[in-house]
């Protein structure tokens, strides 16, 4: 057999290999896109590492026991911008917007799914594959009423009014939105179109499916009496504290509407605000089919308590594992075959990194007023996790819990809820699903620093050591010898200068704990501190702000088509995800008014390649209904560029062809692809 021929033969099996990939089958089609608010990249690492990565038998990818996050096996990987409109640093309202609404939601800071210019509403990608046939819901750990929640479901000019957010939230008509506020025993808080606005049209027809975390405060009445206040379990029975008293749900709309009351009266919702009445769910999927129940879940007042609180005082509340996963079978009885939208947001990583948990000490103060210092690798303030912010220097510490172990946990509370949806990707009968994960900023400039170090070794009383000591000869008179004989390895033990951690089981989720008060723990820091973020000593409410880092996406599915398109393409912008969401739904009239740019409309026809495979050079052929902007690239199977062809050149409309030049590749798979005004279409190749 010649060369040529052996090549022929290998690229038809190739190609029979491509074709077949899993067919896009029409239903069902699921997409979750899960968004760690404030989440950077040393978050992470340092859950990662206290999970093992680096010590023995976990120090190469081969290694069995080699430690990864369920983050870090989603197969595709970019970075993204997160500026404003009006801001080179967002806040989650367009942070967030913009994935809800693609390019038409990079708005002001504070915007939520609005043009602040018009004051109209822009439609999101839930609203939009809900009015096609798809379930949908939100789940987060901060109020569902926050800014990343409400940006998918609701439309509104500031971020903070969310009594209104909850009441867009539970109506789908006016005349619904209007009767929420008519329930209102005051008649001054009853309807008024000039106070209340009308409900916003995208929102007319949508109902949400599934609602679960904190921020029970904006469903409930402030003064008046309500059942719903009391959690309860499955059973109905009364949830006590470690004290024994009821624990109760505050809620503080001064309108005092009871919307809970009014979403399982009028609007079908059923309600829990327990971990033991939300488990409960799974074993009565029937009553969510089609037409059936809505899911209202409440868990707290405001936020949810942070993952390390949830395990040492507030065990009733659900973990973000545990409303993913409910919420994934909730929305699969209620989608009928066609599948569903589905975001989660890890809400208190970022909160962790405002209050700069683990990283600063009250020096003076009252609590309003309060002077800091930066300072690290001590027991956090007792209470919660932003306890610091309203600490004086009276208030008492914990005696073995440390700022690190919040975020470490937060995070790996996040990762459980990535591994629900994994689950749902892995099962092929669960149809086709795409995972995305990602962050609508950064926050805090957080950053893991190094390991407590017990023994000392920098001699300067601070007991903290970034990497490990220095090499020796055992032999002192051999000091100065260049002869490698009689070496002694710096912290050459099993396991080297790595995070000593083991493994604390928690409602079936294994957690890192330091091993011992002595042991190798990560210490944090933060870059936005009031030393640093020009507030000098002195900080009011929160210590941290966010920052204009770039953040990571991570993306996987089980179709082969979607999740690698973010692959190739260098440095996104953060409205690039949105187009890849809507493609995958089938979202096509959303999709092209999320994807357009500087008017222009995608392309009428696909791209074409021909011939397939080629020897030395083909053509790629593509459509413009009006004169564009055209760069076309040729990647390798891995995503690599390997050649530009045409660098940003303006087509006049019309059927093109562009002949690339393939002598001197080698043989093997190709990427072509035609970016068209910014929008990036592909195809794959193969060289002979």
């Amino acid at each position: 057999m010649t060369t040529k021929a052996t090549l022929l033969l290998g690229a038809s099996l190739l190609l029979a290999g491509l074709s077949t990939l899993p067919a896009q089958a029409q239903t069902p089609t699921n997409v979750i896109m899960y968004i760690g608010d404030g989440f950077g990249l040393a978050p992470k690492t340092a859950a990662r590492m206290a999970m093992g990565q680096g010590r023995d038998g976990k120090r190469f990818a081969t290694d069995a026991g080699f430690q990864v996050l369920n983050l870090d096996k989603l197969k595709y990987n970019a970075t993204v911008t997160t500026h404003s409109l009006n801001s080179w640093i967002t806040d989650s309202a367009p942070g967030a917007s913009v994935y809800a609404c693609g390019k038409p939601g990079k708005q002001d800071n504070e915007v939520i799914a609005l043009n602040a210019s018009s004051g109209a509403a822009i439609e999101t990608i839930l609203e939009a594959a809900k009015k096609q046939g798809y379930a949908v819901g939100l789940v987060s750990t901060a109020r569902i009423t926050h800014a990343t929640p409400a940006s998918f479901a609701s439309h509104i000019w500031y971020r903070d009014l969310e009594d209104y957010i909850a009441a867009q939230y539970i109506a789908s008509t006016q005349a619904q939105y209007e009767a929420i506020f008519n329930t209102s025993p005051t008649a001054s808080f009853r309807y008024q179109a000039n106070r209340d606005w009308v409900l916003p049209t995208p929102k007319v027809g949508v109902e949400l499916d599934v609602m679960l975390g904190g921020g029970a405060r904006h469903f409930l009445p402030r003064t008046a009496a309500s059942t719903n206040k009391a959690v309860v379990d499955a059973a109905g029975a009364p949830i006590t504290n470690a004290a024994g008293a009821a624990v109760l749900l505050a809620g503080t709309r001064a309108d005092n509407v009871d919307l809970v009351d009014y979403a399982v009266s009028q609007r079908n919702y059923s309600y829990v605000n327990s971990r033991s009445a939300l488990l409960a769910v799974a074993g009565n999927l029937s009553q969510y089919g089609v037409g059936g129940k809505k899911l209202l879940g409440l868990f707290n007042a405001s936020h949810a308590s942070y993952e390390q609180d949830r395990q040492t005082s507030a065990a009733w509340e659900p973990s973000l594992a545990d409303m993913t996963n409910i919420a994934i079978q909730v929305l699969r009885a209620k989608s009928n075959g066609k599948g569903f939208f589905l975001m989660v947001e890890a809400g208190r990583i970022d909160h962790l990194e405002h209050s700069n948990t683990g990283g600063i000490s009250v020096v003076a103060g009252t609590g309003t007023t309060n002077q800091y210092v930066v300072d690290a690798d001590r027991p956090v303030y007792a209470g919660t996790g932003d306890a610091g912010v309203t600490a004086t220097p009276t208030t008492t510490r914990t005696t073995d819990v440390y700022g690190s172990d919040y975020m470490l946990k937060e995070v790996l509370a996040f990762d459980y809820a990535v591994a629900e949806g994994r689950a749902l990707l892995a099962t092929p009968a669960n149809g086709r699903t795409l995972l995305l994960s990602t962050s609508d900023h950064e926050c805090g400039g957080f950053a893991v620093t190094g390991l407590h170090d017990e023994a000392n070794a920098s001699n300067n009383g601070t007991k903290i050591r970034t990497y490990a000591g220095q090499i020796t000869k055992s032999v002192a008179a051999e000091a100065g010898y260049a002869t490698p004989t009689n070496l002694v390895r710096g912290d050459g033990g099993a396991n080297g200068w790595y995070p000593d951690y083991v493994m604390t089981a928690f409602q079936g989720k294994d957690y890192p704990t330091p091993a011992s008060a002595t042991a190798k723990r990560i210490v944090v820091a933060y870059a936005s501190n009031p030393l640093t973020n020009g507030n000098g000593t002195n900080q009011t409410g929160n210590v941290g702000n966010h920052t204009p880092q770039d953040v990571w996406v991570g993306a996987d599915d089980n179709t082969g088509t979607h999740a690698s398109q973010i692959g190739g393409r260098g440095l996104l912008d953060n409205t690039s995800l949105t187009p890849i969401m809507a493609n995958f739904m089938g979202l096509s009239i959303f999709e092209t008014t999320l994807a357009r740019r500087a008017s222009a409309p995608e392309p009428t026809a696909g791209l074409t390649l021909s011939p397939v495979p080629f020897e030395d050079q083909f053509k790629v052929g593509f459509d413009l209904v009006t004169a564009s902007v055209v760069s076309v690239d040729l990647l390798n199977e891995i995503g690599q560029k390997v050649r530009n062809v045409v660098n940003e050149q303006r087509f006049a409309a019309g059927t093109h062809a562009v002949l690339v030049n393939g002598a001197g590749l080698r043989s093997g798979l190709y990427v072509a692809t035609v970016s068209i005004n910014g929008q990036v279409i592909s195809k794959k190749t193969i060289k002979l």
